[in-house]
């Protein structure tokens, strides 16, 4: 049974090896489980989300509305969230401050609306989760040692490992995804290839979770995607693409470290990529798909943070319902203008202990066009909260409690 386990036990006791200890990885995923879990929302909360939601596309829908509000800075407008774990579920409230997140499932979310001029608005969000002790340096670790145990071990190794490393985690996810591929390559030169396609069987929740299930098949089926992530000189790093329910990752590695899936094998991935991606789906009717955005990242790998910020400054070419593109004119390329878009996450060291940080800025620029597409979001929203997310809440937080409960007895292994 060890030898089975060797490629995921020294990823996960990285985890455990800065001073929070075993404790301080079960912490990490035991706050995730409970942001992402079932959720007991204050009725303030409750009521702001669709409105929210609604105005997302055309913001002057909720800019004036001041009840969606708690403060008014000049042009913009500010709430703020927090969020604790209690035993009826994550607790959301809206705050007009909240408080600083400190303890491990603490949560703090801060939304500002900047009506930029007529009909030209800027959405800004920040999301701060604590996650307790596990510091950013051994969170990187964990997934250098993920990436040496993969280079090591064959497939039908990896198999093994980890059903028999995360038997919990392994049958609840395989309730909606299946591992259709893991094939691990080779060359003379000891670069390994990893090729994983992951799919996604919703009819593996009807029993449990119906409404999710019918929602699954309904919003992501029809989803087809790619992403390119490759450095300044046009060296792809690894690449992503989904289509028909499945998804397939395609990356090299070389010592524990990624490296380009062509050519050179000794290059350190250089701290600036670009990320070239597609997507294509159904809304009902109509058929919609972006080409070409492109995201220029800029990786922070200090030994106290480990992130991105992914900056979209480029209009991408877009394939929309009969006459939408003509009509939405300079809408569509507002995003993009000036200082464009960004979108990040990072892991960030604190006196308090790690915090999980997501923010992100875009503009929009409104039009009858974006009403409508706003209108068919609303929609689709309205679908999954009427009965999908609680399911859903409830689907992911135990996927995620099982991880937990693995990984704890693997590390009680050690």
């Amino acid at each position: 049974m060890l030898a089975l386990l060797a490629a995921c036990e020294p990823a996960a006791r990285r985890l455990a090896d800065g001073p929070a200890g075993a404790s301080g990885a079960s912490a990490l995923v035991q706050a995730i489980a409970e942001r992402f879990g079932p959720q007991d929302r204050e009725p303030e909360f409750e009521a702001l989300r669709p409105k929210l939601a609604r105005g997302a596309l055309v913001p002057s829908w909720v800019f004036e509305d001041a009840s969606a509000w708690k403060r008014s800075e000049g042009a913009s407008r500010v709430v703020e969230f927090t969020g604790v774990p209690t035993p009826a579920g994550f607790r959301l409230g809206v705050r007009a401050e909240a408080e600083e997140p400190v303890a491990a499932g603490q949560y703090r979310g801060r939304i500002r609306l900047e009506r930029i001029a007529s009909g030209r608005f800027e959405w800004s969000v920040r999301e701060e989760l604590a996650v307790g002790r596990v510091r950013p340096a051994e969170l990187a670790s964990a997934l250098d040692a993920l990436f040496n145990a993969a280079e090591a071990a064959t497939e039908a190794e990896a198999r093994t490992a980890i059903a028999a490393a995360f038997p919990r985690a392994s049958a609840k996810l395989g309730q909606a995804l299946r591992l259709e591929t893991l094939a691990v390559t080779k060359d003379a030169q000891g670069v390994v290839g990893l090729q994983t396609a992951v799919r996604l069987v919703p009819a593996g929740l009807r029993a449990s979770a119906p409404n999710y299930a019918a929602f699954l098949e309904k919003y992501l089926t029809p989803i087809q995607s790619r992403v390119v992530v490759a450095d300044a000189s046009g060296a792809t790093w690894w690449t992503l693409e989904g289509a028909n329910n499945v998804w397939r990752l395609r990356l090299r590695l070389r010592g524990g470290s990624l490296v380009p899936l062509e050519g050179d094998a000794v290059r350190r991935m250089p701290e600036r990529l670009r990320a070239t991606m597609d997507y294509a789906t159904r809304m009902g009717r109509f058929s919609i798909a972006e080409k070409g955005l492109l995201a220029e990242v800029a990786l922070t790998r200090t030994p106290a943070e480990k992130g991105f910020l992914a900056r979209f400054q480029k209009k991408p070419e877009w394939e929309l319902p009969f006459l939408a593109e003509t009509l939405l004119g300079a809408p569509l390329s507002y995003p993009f203008e000036g200082p464009g878009s960004e979108a990040g996450w990072v892991a960030r060291e604190t006196p308090s202990g790690t915090r999980i940080v997501r923010d992100y800025r875009v503009r929009v620029g409104e039009n009858w066009v974006l009403r409508w597409l706003g209108g068919m979001t609303s929609r689709a929203l309205s679908e999954f909260r009427s009965g999908a997310e609680r399911e859903a809440d409830r689907y992911h937080g135990e996927c995620l409690v099982a991880i937990r409960d693995d990984l704890a007895e693997l590390l009680d292994r050690r």
